[in-house]
């Protein structure tokens, strides 16, 4: 049963791939050169826009792919089973969390409404990649500071803002945008909470992740990542990150609401206080 769930996800994620293009095409055929540049700024060439415009109105979710509920439910079983077994399959835990995501998403959404800085992000929709966060001017900048720290963090990681992949298969514009949103800020929060990037320290902040968010994804994550560590790696994440992550969540904001990339000069250490973001490392030092 598992190997043919498996062979049928695979088909229709193949399959809605090949729409996804036909549609792209007929999309740009049809409108033009403005749908040309419009298409640009979503392009498939890579994992993220390549025009990288942050305006608001320029956000359209350009990838969605159209899908039946029954398509549906292949896609978030079989993306499920094949993730646990690839996790790192990054096509399928990101189809997966589009694909059970959308009350949580609302539910973000809703809370993000609530402040005014959050209203801005929503009605503006800034993103964030390479070329409107460039690593080298934040190299330069104060090494105590939050931008400096998360260039530091993306440079000796070799990682690259622009490998997010864009949402497909979120109708709704605005859920669609929170989700970008949330893959996109996902390495700002790593470097506030200070978690390392190790699978014990990963499924901590998956775990806060899904405190923050309640995206059915994260909770998987946290739930079949302790399948790969030994014995030790696993009474770590128990008796450390998960209770850091409980700890962190009840202390802090709600991060989805921050717009960080207008804190990048602030002190690393004041802005996760102003937060309420307890480091991993602080936690464990304060409970030994």
């Amino acid at each position: 049963f598992i190997s043919s769930a498996m062979a049928t996800a695979e088909a229709v994620h193949r399959s809605v791939s090949k729409k996804m293009w036909r549609a792209l095409r007929l999309r740009s055929a049809a409108r033009g050169a403005e749908a040309a540049r419009g298409m640009a700024f979503f392009s498939s060439s890579s994992s993220s826009s390549s025009s990288h415009d942050s305006k608001g109105s320029r956000w359209t979710n350009a990838h969605f792919v159209k899908t039946n509920t029954p398509q549906r439910a292949i896609l978030a079983f079989g993306s499920a089973i094949l993730g646990l077994l690839n996790p790192e399959r990054a096509d399928l835990i990101a189809t997966l969390g589009e694909t059970t995501g959308t009350m949580a998403l609302e539910r973000m959404k809703t809370k993000m409404e609530t402040t005014l800085e959050g209203r801005l992000i929503l009605q503006e929709k800034p993103r964030i990649n390479s070329t409107t966060l460039p690593l080298e001017p934040l190299l330069d900048s104060d090494p105590n500071t939050f931008g400096y720290a998360y260039a530091e963090f993306m440079s000796s990681h070799g990682f690259s803002a622009d490998d997010r992949p864009p949402v497909r298969h979120v109708e709704d514009n605005e859920l669609a945008y929170v989700m970008q949103r949330y893959r996109e800020v996902h390495d700002l929060w790593h470097v506030l909470t200070g978690a390392p990037t190790t699978v014990e320290g990963e499924i901590g902040q998956k775990a806060f992740e899904f405190l923050q968010t309640g995206l059915p994804m994260a909770a998987l994550s946290c739930a079949v990542g302790p399948v790969r560590l030994s014995h030790g790696e696993r009474v770590r994440v128990l008796t450390r990150y998960l209770p850091w992550a409980y700890a962190c969540h009840s202390n802090c904001t709600f991060l989805m609401g921050v717009r960080f990339e207008n804190y990048l000069e602030e002190d690393l250490q004041s802005f996760r206080k102003q937060l309420g973001v307890i480091p991993v490392e602080a936690y464990a030092h304060s409970t030994e």
